[in-house]
């Protein structure tokens, strides 16, 4: 069979880089290209250098069967379907399917969350994204709210001759359930795959602590600060509440940072400002952090704070959405809307010796818990895709 994947969906936001969406599509590509042995595996894309390079090395191989289909060559999916003699599609980031004619062939996608419908703003859009556009939100919030329903009930019911739905965490098939009355049995939850890591060594440790003068063990981490969705404002607001009343003894390491991100930070010299850094280096800070705090507001599943207790990384995190799913009892949790107890949870840890190394073993164990299932859930999600069942 000839297999159309929407490599679109992997591509880089250029102000997001690095986001769980793009993680889980490349390593998927890289596994389906991997287990490949019949079909004929078609790439449509924007162009060759949207193409994580992992994935484009994996694509080029001879062995592969592959083959590149640049969307200056088929204007839309649909085009490159009939040109091609598509029988199936995949999109591992299946938003923008609602409005296609798929009728003639099978199509497996993936929704990762409602976040636009579960939460469709917050104060930290204010500080972060823009003023204007938060008023415009809660002024228009009922035609965001429906506009964003009707999106996703496109996608959800999307016509095909044959679909299988896919979504990584149960909160999304619950979610999805409830909003819009789904048969449960039409959903397959499949956790999102492991992500592939650059393992670190001690010179590398090292000469990365002299470039930034960050104290290893010495720091509280937060990733993706500058991304109003993961709720650094409110983080911050904690952490300069702790340094006013002389309560807090670690200093704290903020990635994604960006203008607006600094301009609310009131105690500058207890924190340490990095645009996002490359994958090796954030392994480097998730390693030897002090504690990863992660207080986002929604999540359709969640890497980080696994990619910190794969360290024995103690970790604070929201109770919301998919996250109490991810990390279940191998993390101190807050609820993300109260600076108060996000507050009182970084003291806790902070000066709880046996909390920590409770954290340290529990966080281990759920790692690998979770890493069990994801190759698992990979594995069958691939034979699915590749008509392997």
């Amino acid at each position: 069979m000839n297999i159309l994947i929407n490599l679109n969906s992997s591509s880089k936001d250029v102000k997001n880089p690095f986001h769980g969406g793009n993680e889980y599509a490349n390593r998927i590509v890289i596994e389906i290209i991997k287990a490949n042995k019949v079909n004929t595996l078609y790439f449509y894309c924007l162009s060759k250098k949207y193409i994580d390079s992992k994935v484009l090395e994996t694509i080029k191989n001879k062995n592969s069967n592959s083959i590149i289909v640049d969307q200056s060559k088929c204007y839309n999916i649909e085009d490159a379907i009939k040109k091609y003699n598509i029988g199936r599609l995949f999109d591992p980031l299946g938003v923008g399917l609602g409005n296609l004619n798929l009728v003639d062939i099978d199509v497996v996608y993936t929704v990762h969350g409602l976040r636009p419908v579960e939460l469709l703003t917050d104060i930290n859009e204010y500080y972060f994204e823009g003023k204007i556009k938060y008023v415009l939100k809660h002024i228009l919030a009922p035609y965001f709210n429906n506009k964003y329903k009707n999106k996703f009930r496109n996608v959800i019911n999307l016509k095909a001759k044959k679909k299988q739905l896919v979504v990584v965490s149960e909160h999304t098939k619950n979610t999805i359930v409830t909003l819009f009355g789904t048969n449960p049995d039409d959903i397959s939850v499949f956790y999102s795959p492991e992500k592939i890591f650059e393992k670190t060594n001690l010179l590398e440790e090292k000469n990365f602590f002299l470039k930034t003068n960050i104290i290893p063990k010495d720091y509280f981490l937060l990733v993706s600060s500058k991304r109003w969705v993961k709720n650094t404002y409110r983080a911050i607001k904690a952490f300069d509440d702790l340094i006013d009343k002389g309560l807090l003894t670690k200093k704290i390491v903020l990635t994604g940072v960006n203008s607006k991100v600094k301009k609310v930070v009131k105690n500058k010299e207890m924190f340490y400002f990095l645009d996002y850094v490359p994958s090796k280096e954030l392994e480097i800070l998730y390693k030897n952090a002090f504690c990863f705090v992660y207080p986002s507001l929604n999540e359709g599943f969640g890497y980080p704070p696994l990619e910190a207790m794969k360290y024995g990384t103690p970790v604070i995190a929201s109770m919301i959405t998919a996250i109490p799913e991810v990390v279940g009892e191998a993390c101190l949790k807050f609820n993300p809307f109260s600076i108060l107890e996000i507050q009182s949870r970084i003291f806790q840890i902070q000066n709880d010796d046996n909390l920590r190394k409770e954290l340290r073993i529990l966080g281990k164990k759920r790692y690998v818990l979770i890493s069990n299932k994801q190759k698992e859930d990979l594995i069958k999600l691939v034979d699915i895709i590749l008509l392997n069942e």
